[in-house]
């Protein structure tokens, strides 16, 4: 998903349906293919809007003006391909080339490898900074940010609120501003969430992690990023094969994250009972 059509999905699930927002947001996701080929007296006819409202919504998205704005509509137009060392290759294509049987075989194998070679000493390291820490957010891109939605509902259950957001800016303001009391968990299978905005044009340098203040810990395949000063640990996932299904051991991570709090800390719940 390349950023303009992630920033105006994410306006589009976070707006009322009867805003004009929504409706400009819905109308450009429509017209996502053809909207680089519109001026911006094009773009406001086809909305309804007048050019000013355009101008002042595609700086709301983050765009220094409509050029800008259409600069990413280009990306639209290009597949995204996805690859961590230019070896690797997403499920959706693996299984079209291969076929389900020997995807499951791979997965099979993935799964196994995960739960035979988690660093179970991290783990419990990062239960216990969870735990302990007054702040936690977790963050990632597309479905590395899944994964930290999937961590917030997971520590619900144990009343520890974990704050994300699909949006990218509110992500990288959030990180500039976190302080030395919170945790934050970031999921990137390549590392390089840490680095670059990968989904602007020319993939420009991030910075917001040279000032956060916060403690860094990384969910990564990249075992590189171990040596990154902006990092202060790194929680490795490793592959047994060249699919891409860091998605899907994402969550299975957080399932042992979530056994190991539970394990060492209980529910609340049952400390209430025990307490009446």
């Amino acid at each position: 998903m390349h950023i303009l059509y992630q920033r105006l999905a994410t306006l589009i699930n976070g707006e009322d349906p009867d805003t004009t927002e929504y409706h400009i947001a819905s109308v450009m996701t429509e017209n996502i293919d053809h909207i680089v080929e519109y001026s911006i007296g094009e773009t406001a006819k086809l909305c309804n809007v007048s050019k000013s409202t355009i101008s002042k919504f595609v700086r709301s998205l983050g765009f220094e003006d409509y050029t800008d704005f259409k600069w990413a509509a280009m990306g639209e137009q290009k597949k995204e391909i996805y690859t961590r060392d230019g070896s690797t290759i997403n499920i959706t294509d693996f299984i079209c080339q291969n076929g389900v049987n020997t995807y499951i075989d791979v997965l099979t194998r993935d799964i196994w490898h995960l739960f035979e070679a988690a660093d179970f000493r991290k783990i419990d390291a990062l239960v216990r900074d969870i735990h302990e820490y007054k702040r936690i957010a977790a963050f990632g891109e597309v479905y590395s940010e899944t994964a930290a939605l999937n961590l917030q509902y997971k520590m619900s259950l144990y009343r520890k609120f974990v704050y994300t957001t699909i949006d990218d800016m509110k992500q990288t303001q959030y990180i500039r501003n976190a302080d030395k009391d919170t945790l934050l968990v970031i999921f990137s299978n390549t590392g390089r969430y840490i680095s670059m905005y990968t989904r602007l044009e020319g993939c420009p340098r991030k910075k917001c992690f040279d000032e956060t203040k916060a403690k860094v810990i990384l969910i990564t395949s990249n075992w590189e990023m171990a040596g990154d000063k902006r990092v202060d640990d790194c929680l490795f996932l490793e592959y047994s094969d060249k699919v891409q299904n860091h998605p899907i051991l994402y969550q299975l991570l957080i399932e042992q994250i979530a056994l190991r709090y539970q394990q060492i800390y209980g529910f609340p719940q049952e400390t209430i009972e025990k307490n009446k």
